[in-house]
């Protein structure tokens, strides 16, 4: 059992592609005045300076995530394309990758920069990162409507649909189903399903299961 306790609150979210799990972290960690880690951008940038370099070899690559210039740099179109997706989905399962990303995810959890506590966003928050974070989500939606949202995101023709509807299935697939801490939902997990609601009313189901956790608040 992961024996890891975060040093200050943490609400976990997981979830699909796509799914609005960080749009809803975001307007969290505004209504409760908790900074914000969207760890799947770790792994983005990961998978960009390995596209961008044409590493081979994983471990030639090391970015400094910890510095929030450097975070910043990036051009969020450019970690959204669908290749980028697909190396950060695969090295999600290296262990070299997943170890360092570990780390500073964890660190952001024990010392966030308001020391109020944090929202963090993933595939693996709930169940591996924060295992006893005081509040956790999973965020999902239908295949089609996350498919639709991403076209929308990149500014993508219709033409240009069925691939990425292809592309994110096998992401879900690859995510779901790899070795080393796949996507599931835990038990304590909240599951919300937003194909057919509103960002607004997405952040109203969660914050009334949040004020649910009297001692949190």
């Amino acid at each position: 059992m992961n024996s890891y306790q975060n040093k200050y609150p943490v609400i976990a979210i997981d979830g699909t592609a796509s799914s609005g799990k960080g749009t809803l972290a975001k307007n969290l960690s505004k209504v409760f005045g908790f900074d914000h880690l969207d760890s799947g951008i770790l792994y983005r940038i990961y998978a960009y300076e390995i596209l961008k370099n044409k590493v081979k070899e994983i471990t030639n690559i090391k970015v400094n995530f910890i510095s929030s210039k450097n975070l910043n740099s990036y051009n969020q179109k450019d970690l959204r394309t669908e290749s980028v997706s697909k190396i950060a989905s695969e090295i999600a399962k290296n262990n070299f990758v997943r170890k360092q990303l570990i780390d500073i995810q964890r660190n952001f959890a024990d010392d966030p920069p308001n020391k109020k506590g944090s929202v963090i966003d993933g595939r693996d928050i709930t169940s591996v990162i924060i295992p006893n974070a005081e509040v956790k989500f999973y965020v999902d939606a239908s295949l089609d409507k996350r498919a639709k949202r991403r076209q929308i995101q990149l500014n993508l023709t219709d033409k240009e649909y069925e691939k990425i509807f292809t592309e994110m299935k096998s992401r879900d697939h690859n995510d779901k189903n790899r070795r080393n801490s796949p996507l599931i939902k835990t038990n304590d997990s909240f599951f919300i399903d937003t194909s057919d609601i509103s960002e607004k009313e997405v952040l109203d189901i969660a914050i009334e299961e949040i004020k649910k956790k009297i001692d949190f608040i």
